[in-house]
C-alpha cells in the first residue's frame, strides 16, 4: 500500500510539472493569438469590404507598430491598387513555441503557427515557423515584426 502511494505521488508530480510548463507562456499565446487574429479580421475587413485606407491604417496601428505596420499598410494599398486572387486567412494559432526572449521593449519568439485557410479547393490549415517581435507600450502589446522562417 505505501509503495502504491508513493508511486502514485511520484506519477502525480511527474504530470503536475509537465502541466505546468505548458502554461509557462499562457499570456503570451493569448496575446500573440488575438493579436494575429484581429490583425486578420482587419485585413479582411479592408480586403472584402470598404477599402478606406485611413480607417485601416487606424485599426492596424491598435495592434502593429514598426516595420509590420509600414509592411501590412504597402502591401495592402497595392492590392486594393491592383486586386488579385488569392487564399483567405481565417484564423490563426499558436501549434509550438520554440523560443521566447523577453526583452526591454516586449518579447521576441520564435513559433509555429496554425494558420486555417480558405481557397478554391475549400478551408485547409498550414502551419508555418515565424520569428514573431512584439514590443509593449503603455502595458499594451503591439506585434512589431512578423517574419516567416521556412
Amino acid at each position: 500500500m505505501k509503495k502504491r502511494f508513493i508511486y502514485l505521488m511520484i506519477f502525480t508530480m511527474f504530470f503536475s510539472y509537465i502541466s505546468i510548463g505548458g502554461l509557462e507562456y499562457h499570456q503570451e499565446i493569448t496575446s500573440i493569438e488575438y493579436l494575429l487574429n484581429q490583425r486578420i479580421e482587419i485585413m479582411n475587413e479592408f480586403l472584402y469590404g470598404y477599402k478606406d485606407m485611413d480607417s485601416l491604417k487606424e485599426k492596424l496601428m491598435n495592434i502593429e507598430r514598426d516595420k509590420l505596420f509600414d509592411n501590412d499598410t504597402d502591401i495592402l494599398q497595392k492590392i486594393a491598387d491592383n486586386p488579385t486572387d488569392f487564399e483567405l486567412a481565417m484564423s490563426v494559432k499558436v501549434d509550438k513555441i520554440h523560443s521566447l526572449k523577453r526583452t526591454e521593449e516586449g518579447i521576441n519568439i520564435n513559433v509555429d503557427l496554425n494558420w486555417q485557410m480558405s481557397g478554391y479547393d475549400g478551408e485547409f490549415n498550414m502551419v508555418r515557423n515565424y520569428d514573431i517581435k512584439c514590443i509593449e507600450e503603455d502595458k499594451q502589446m503591439y506585434l512589431a515584426s512578423l517574419i516567416i522562417q521556412d
